[in-house]
């Protein structure tokens, strides 16, 4: 591929992501499934989700259990394949009210694009480095177990402590 279309892949698929986070802040089931490809599969919390229909049913699950949510994308590396393939890696904030409770949250995707005339996810995984109450945040910083959502045991963060660097950059 030529740099200017490496270029003019790359503004699309930061597009893509962007108007995803609206999309899912304005609760916009329609247009959030259109961003995945029919066959496409979603990761979070460990269960991977598989094609439109379970994708709907999550997503319709999340709009239902956050009142208000504000997805805010930030850095975004994506590596572009071939005209049809791309990688990518994005980190985000999140805040999301759950009744009363407003969680703070801080997550990045692993991600996997197609274009079929336009980019959309193939693949999507999400990992989180704290979803906490913003009452809890300097006392969760504490801890590994920086995943506490409301109504839940609190669970150890996805990262960075999983990193392989985490414990060896002293030697």
């Amino acid at each position: 591929m030529k740099p200017l279309d490496i270029l003019i892949a790359k503004d699309s698929i930061r597009d893509l992501a962007g108007t995803y986070s609206m999309a899912v802040d304005d609760h916009d089931i329609d247009a959030v499934l259109g961003m995945y490809t029919p066959d496409a599969t979603f990761t979070v919390a460990g269960a991977t989700l598989r094609g439109h229909a379970e994708l709907r049913e999550f997503y319709v699950g999340s709009m239902d259990r956050y009142t208000t949510m504000l997805h805010t994308p930030e850095i975004h590396l994506i590596t572009v394949e071939s005209r049809t393939s791309a990688t990518g890696r994005m980190t985000g904030h999140a805040e999301l009210a759950v009744r009363d409770t407003l969680m703070m949250t801080a997550f990045r995707y692993a991600d996997h694009y197609a274009f079929d005339g336009r980019w959309r996810f193939q693949h999507r995984e999400v990992t989180f480095m704290y979803a906490v109450p913003f009452e809890a945040m300097s006392a969760s910083f504490r801890t590994n177990k920086r995943i506490r959502w409301p109504q839940t045991r609190y669970a150890e963060a996805d990262y960075p402590e999983s990193a392989p660097t985490w414990n060896t950059y002293r030697s």
